[in-house]
């Protein structure tokens, strides 16, 4: 049986020290097309635009690296998140920050598969409306889901969730009722980068980081309008976060995460052992034996996380930014964007 390899694409370098929050999509013909948030610092705040590159040999090598959003806002654009819609087009969305308290989610669209994009359309109004990489979900309808985290005031640290959809292709979007989490004394606390996959039977998961030590979960059984059933998906978890996919081809859910929690730390534990696990009911159980540990098994080892998920043939490919250990944790540290290819028969070993 062939097991997971994994390598790193983009190297950090002094000019761009960080290459994070990974997103993939596969062509029309075949190939595979990034887009990542390219950042000039280490820092969530410092300078970024989101670059894109393409495969056409399965993800093992790059090329054409060019911009794909410029950076016109007052701080940065990060946090792509690309999909195939249901009319055979591209839909992008990203995160557009004017500053650390101004900040929203925008949208556009491209049909020439990712060599042009429409004007961008802000997803929601408000102060702080902005979302995870890779999280954006096309329904079996058609239906568009960019899940979103939130806040009022940034300095509180508080943030909630709320869920957009769009019916017209990304044209208009309509917002769901805020889900909120209690305050903590954690770094961070409330809920954020939530991720939502549609099940077998139409209804749909949410998953989201939480400084709780576990990872959140609820539901929606009218596509997204309305989250109930909001509660611990007793999956242990450091202030980190999650994606979660269904399996092609069966009703199994996938799940990604750093499964380590240290109450002791502010955001819960460092950022290692990147775990993905499989959940054969809905995913209201994750056993132990269907987990396994792709990076940072150590106690000492580097930090691992930010995944993002595409399914390639009869793997799936996973992305994410590795930073070395010997670094300050939250601000310091030059992340690389590393990709894993991990066969699906692997994980039902």
């Amino acid at each position: 049986m062939r097991t997971p390899t994994s390598k790193i694409i983009l190297q950090a370098d002094e000019t761009f020290s960080r290459h994070s929050e990974a997103s993939m999509v596969e062509l029309k013909d075949g190939s595979l097309f990034l887009a990542w948030s390219k950042f000039a610092g280490n820092h969530d705040n410092s300078k970024s635009h989101i670059a894109c590159t393409r495969s056409t040999d399965g993800a093992h090598t790059w090329s054409d690296e060019r911009p794909l959003i410029e950076n016109t806002a007052g701080l940065n654009v990060m946090s792509p998140a690309i999909r195939r819609l249901k009319d055979g087009s591209l839909g992008l969305v990203y995160n557009y920050r004017n500053s650390v308290s101004q900040a929203c989610r925008q949208f556009c669209r491209s049909l020439d598969e990712g060599q042009t994009w429409s004007t961008p359309v802000r997803i929601a109004v408000g102060a702080y409306k902005t979302g995870g990489h890779d999280r954006l979900t096309v329904l079996s309808s058609g239906r568009i889901i960019a899940p979103l985290h939130c806040t009022d005031d940034w300095d509180t640290h508080y943030l909630y969730l709320q869920v957009a959809w769009s019916d017209d292709l990304g044209q208009t979007w309509q917002l769901s009722e805020p889900l909120t989490l209690p305050k903590t004394d954690k770094a961070e606390s409330g809920a954020q980068e939530p991720d939502v996959v549609e099940r077998a039977d139409g209804s749909l998961l949410m998953v989201m980081r939480t400084a709780m030590g576990t990872i959140y979960r609820a539901e929606s059984f009218d596509q997204g309008e309305t989250w109930i059933n909001l509660r611990s998906l007793e999956v242990t978890a450091p202030v980190a976060p999650c994606i979660i996919r269904r399996i092609p081809g069966t009703d199994d859910l996938l799940l990604v995460w750093n499964w380590i929690y240290d109450p002791q730390d502010p955001m819960g534990g460092k950022r290692r052992r990147l775990t993905c696990a499989i959940s054969r009911d809905g995913g209201e159980t994750w056993p132990t034996e269907s987990r396994h540990i792709l990076e940072g098994s150590d106690p000492d080892s580097d930090f691992f996380s930010y995944p993002g998920c595409t399914f390639y043939e009869n793997q799936f490919i996973l992305t994410y930014y590795h930073m070395r250990s010997d670094v300050n944790f939250n601000f310091d540290g030059a992340r690389s964007l590393k990709i894993m290819y991990i066969p699906i028969e692997w994980m039902y070993r």
